[in-house]
């Protein structure tokens, strides 16, 4: 009988413990008690930033080319690699032809100007459009100029944000091309009606002298530099205008600046700035999409289809903490929460924003302090004391051999 007693009397004092246990020492337990945190981190401001390394290529900024009929030609006065200038003889014209050649070129110029005031007026239009558009309109420009053989359409449909910058974006680029063109035009007319010659439009470089179906075209690029580079899909969603970019190369010193100038909509086609940008050992398996780059200082020293290792900036914070990833809490997007010790040592879970990520770590805008302590991310009592491992500062191998053997038994026997 006090066998049984001793035995019951056993089980009902380590079940009381074990329980107590429990409460008292499990992840879960609501018990205040104190926590040895042996992670933690005493975290500090600095600037971060999150960067995509891309292989580009050194491209003009304008690419002209001048066209004329083989039949109005006596002698092509250039060759490719030339260097040129603006008003620079690049073909000699026939006296027969030199009068025809002229008014054609009047003709183009008055269409190019016509078309070009159309295409600011659809742009105002699209621009106006676009303050007062619902998610069901749907609007479509046209203008047409029978005479001159002008044909502007700029079909939209209205439904998201997005097509409205992209039709903006499209009736910008025919502006331009029409501004290159007129740009030409002007340059040929402002001879003399006695000059029998094909000028050149731009300062540059002859890229190229070609003849099709009773055509030359003489392709010259600008000596104006910029870059350009092909981004993937995933990559495509990082790139915005107007982002930083650090453009390196083997062949000169120093970095050279310059922005995120424009991305396509749509992907890249064949193109011969494309297949160098292969050769650089980027070749594309999947869709591409242009992104052209905006120098802030000139390329001198590099020649066109040279290679250029451009960082791109798609992120940065200033003044910003850096703490693991994986010691965040509750995150959704750009908010979490982390475990921070407070001055008087009790745990506290803090709102933080979190921006972006850089490899294994968060980056915080908001809600920490330089030298304030985040700890770990297992679970703990809020408001509970927290004491942390006793800081050692071991000495460097160098420090200990600077000290001699003389110096050592003075200190052991210093009294």
């Amino acid at each position: 009988m006090n066998r049984v007693v001793t035995i019951g009397i056993a089980i009902v004092v380590s079940t009381f413990i074990a329980t107590n246990a429990i409460l008292l020492f499990s992840n879960k337990s609501e018990i205040a008690r104190s926590y040895y945190v042996h992670e933690y981190d005493r975290v500090h401001e600095s600037t971060y930033a999150k960067e995509l390394e891309k292989e580009s290529v050194v491209v003009p900024v304008n690419e002209m080319t001048v066209t004329v009929d083989v039949d109005t030609i006596s002698d092509i006065v250039v060759l490719e690699g030339d260097a040129v200038q603006e008003g620079t003889e690049l073909a000699l014209l026939n006296t027969k032809s030199a009068e025809t050649q002229r008014a054609n070129w009047e003709t183009e110029q008055q269409a190019f100007m016509e078309e070009q005031s159309k295409l600011y007026e659809i742009l105002d239009n699209l621009e106006s459009e676009r303050g007062g558009a619902n998610s069901n309109s749907t609007s479509n420009h046209s203008t047409a100029d029978e005479e001159n053989g002008v044909n502007v359409q700029v079909d939209v449909n209205i439904s998201p944000e997005g097509n409205f910058a992209q039709a903006i974006a499209q009736t910008e680029q025919k502006i331009a091309e029409i501004d290159r063109k007129l740009q030409m035009v002007s340059t040929q007319l402002s001879q003399d009606s006695g000059e029998t010659a094909l000028l050149s439009p731009i300062d540059g470089n002859i890229a190229a002298i070609e003849e099709r179906n009773g055509t030359y075209f003489i392709t010259i690029y600008s000596n104006e530099k910029s870059v350009i580079t092909y981004a993937k899909e995933a990559e495509w969603h990082e790139l915005n205008e107007g982002q930083r970019v650090n453009n390196y190369s083997t062949h000169r010193d120093g970095v050279v600046e310059g922005t995120v100038y424009a991305k396509a909509q749509v992907p890249a086609k064949e193109s011969k700035w494309l297949k160098t940008y292969e050769q650089f050992g980027a070749e594309a398996k999947e869709p591409v999409y242009e992104v052209l780059i905006q120098l802030d200082e000139q390329l001198e020293t590099l020649p066109f289809a040279a290679n250029i290792n451009s960082v791109i900036i798609t992120n940065e914070a200033e003044n910003a903490i850096r703490v693991k990833g994986d010691w965040l809490l509750n995150r959704s997007e750009e908010t979490a929460e982390v475990y921070t010790l407070s001055e008087d040592g009790k745990i506290m879970r803090t709102l933080v924003t979190v921006p972006f990520d850089l490899k294994q770590h968060a980056i915080l805008t908001e809600g920490l302090q330089s030298d304030s302590i985040v700890l770990n991310a297992d679970l703990k009592t809020d408001e509970a004391p927290a004491f942390l491992p006793f800081p050692r500062d071991l000495p460097s191998w160098n420090s200990i051999k600077a000290v001699g053997w003389k110096d050592y038994v003075k200190y052991l026997t210093y009294k």
